[in-house]
C-alpha cells in the first residue's frame, strides 16, 4: 500500500491539508498518510521525524495555496528561501531520493497565477 507524505504550509494551506489527510486517510488508512501535527509524537526530534517519513514514504503532495511561494518569516524573507523551511526540506529531501512530488493547487491558486 502506498505511503502517502502531505506537505503544506498552515498559513496557507492548512484547512486544506486537514480535510485532504482525513479524506485520504479513510481510503488508504491511518498509517498510510503522514501528516505532520497528527503523527509526530511530542518530544521527538521534528526534523529527524520528517525527514525520515518523508525518505520512507512513495508519494509527497505538495499543497500549493496563493501565499506558498511569499509567506515570510519575521525579517520579511521568504520562508522558501531558507535552507531550513520545513516546506523546503519536505519537498527537496523527496526531489533527492527521486520519490514523487505532486504540486496540489488549493485556494483559488489559478486566479492568483493569471495576475503575474
Amino acid at each position: 500500500m502506498a505511503r502517502i507524505f502531505l506537505s503544506y504550509r498552515r498559513e496557507d494551506s492548512g484547512g486544506w491539508a486537514g480535510r485532504l489527510y482525513d479524506r485520504l486517510s479513510q481510503h488508504f488508512g491511518d498509517e498510510h498518510v503522514f501528516m505532520d501535527v497528527d503523527t509526530i509524537e511530542l518530544g521527538l526530534d521534528l526534523v529527524e521525524v520528517i525527514q525520515q517519513a518523508v525518505r520512507s514514504c512513495d508519494v509527497l503532495l505538495a499543497l500549493i495555496g496563493r501565499q506558498w511561494l511569499t509567506v515570510a518569516d519575521a525579517m520579511g524573507r521568504p520562508r522558501l528561501a531558507n535552507p531550513k523551511d520545513f516546506v523546503r526540506l519536505e519537498i527537496a529531501t523527496a526531489l533527492a531520493r527521486n520519490i514523487r512530488v505532486i504540486p496540489v493547487l488549493v485556494s483559488g491558486y489559478y486566479e492568483s497565477l493569471a495576475t503575474l
